[in-house]
């Protein structure tokens, strides 16, 4: 009885062997990434294509009675080393955002160089009001 049981676990540990693995993506920029505050909520999922980068994603504004207006998102792709790849900033149409808008970045990337971080940053006001905030995301 007892080589029965062990045989049969034994079989079931080699054909769970022969099961293919999931593959893991290894382009972890295909994850999606969240950033939470008091004022946005920014969700974004980002993709290297030929030599660009494209940002796909959400900005919310969290507060129900505020409007911002003039918001901008600027995104700078920093290499290991910390140093500017490339730069872009996306100007939203309304001027005037309350609720969600959704946004669309493609930034070239010259000479075949490699993304490690996207440095972010989003303003809204006017003139004197102006507020800015500043975040880093890890691809």
């Amino acid at each position: 009885m007892v080589r029965i049981y062990l045989s049969a676990v034994l079989l079931f540990l080699l054909t769970a062997c022969a099961i293919p693995q999931k593959q893991i993506d290894g382009n972890p920029a295909f994850s999606p990434h969240q950033y939470k505050s008091a004022d946005m909520d920014i969700n974004w999922k980002s993709e290297r294509v030929d030599n660009a980068l494209h940002i796909i994603g959400t900005v919310t504004n969290v507060r129900e009675n505020y409007v911002y207006e003039n918001l901008e998102l600027e995104a700078t792709l920093l290499d290991s080393r910390g140093n500017v790849i490339a730069k872009y900033t996306y100007n939203f149409v309304p001027l005037k955002l309350k609720g969600s808008e959704s946004f669309k970045m493609t930034i070239p990337i010259e000479n075949n160089q490699q993304p490690e971080s996207i440095n972010f940053n989003y303003r809204y006001g006017i003139d004197e009001d102006r507020f800015s905030v500043k975040f880093l995301s890890k691809l």
